[in-house]
C-alpha cells in the first residue's frame, strides 16, 4: 500500500490470544466430560428416577454412654442381602430404606434428549372465542388510525374512521 499500512493487523486467519484459550479450555471441558458420559448419564438418570439408600442404625457403646449412628451402606453384598430379605436386624443394628424424590428438571431433561422437545404452543384464544383482528392505517407523515375488525361496522372510540378522512 502506498500509505505504509499495509503489514498492519493481524494475519488473516489467525485468531485473539483470548479467543485461542477460550477454545482451548472448551476443547478440554468437552473431553472431559464425553470421558465421563456413562457417570454423568447415570447420575442424571438417578436423580430423574430418584435415588434410594440403604440405611443403617447402629448402636454405639454401653451404658450412659450408649448412642445411635445412622449411616448410608456402600458393601454391595449387605445391598443385596437387603434386597434379598436375607438381612437380619438385631438389637445393635437395624437396616431400612430410604428414597430421595426424582427430579423432574432430569427427568425432562432426559426425555427430551432422547426423543426431542415437544413442541409448546400458546393459546391465542379468548375463552374459545377468536380474537379482534386489528387493522393499523395511515398515511406517511400522520399518526396511523387504528380500528377493531371483529365482522362487525363498529369503529374504535380512538381511530378515525378511513372512509370519512380527507386527503
Amino acid at each position: 500500500m502506498a500509505d505504509g499500512r499495509a503489514n498492519n493487523g493481524r494475519k488473516a486467519g489467525s485468531v485473539n490470544k483470548a479467543t485461542a484459550e477460550m477454545r482451548k479450555t472448551k476443547e478440554a471441558f468437552i473431553s472431559r466430560v464425553n470421558k465421563n458420559a456413562h457417570k454423568l448419564f447415570n447420575s442424571q438418570l438417578d436423580l430423574a428416577i430418584g435415588e434410594k439408600y440403604l440405611m443403617v442404625v447402629r448402636t454405639i457403646g454401653k451404658g450412659s454412654k450408649q448412642r445411635r449412628e445412622t449411616s448410608i451402606v456402600t458393601d454391595p453384598e449387605l445391598i443385596m442381602q437387603y434386597l434379598d430379605e436375607t438381612l437380619e436386624n438385631t438389637d445393635e443394628e437395624y437396616y431400612f430404606m430410604t428414597t430421595k424424590a426424582a427430579d423432574n428438571k432430569a427427568l425432562d431433561s432426559l426425555l427430551n434428549r432422547s426423543f426431542g422437545k415437544p413442541t409448546e404452543s400458546i393459546d391465542l384464544t379468548s375463552l374459545g372465542e377468536k380474537l379482534p383482528t386489528v387493522i393499523i392505517e395511515g398515511t406517511y407523515g400522520r399518526e396511523p388510525g387504528f380500528r377493531v375488525n371483529n365482522n362487525t361496522a363498529e369503529v374504535d372510540e380512538l381511530a378515525e374512521d378511513s372512509s370519512q378522512q380527507s386527503s
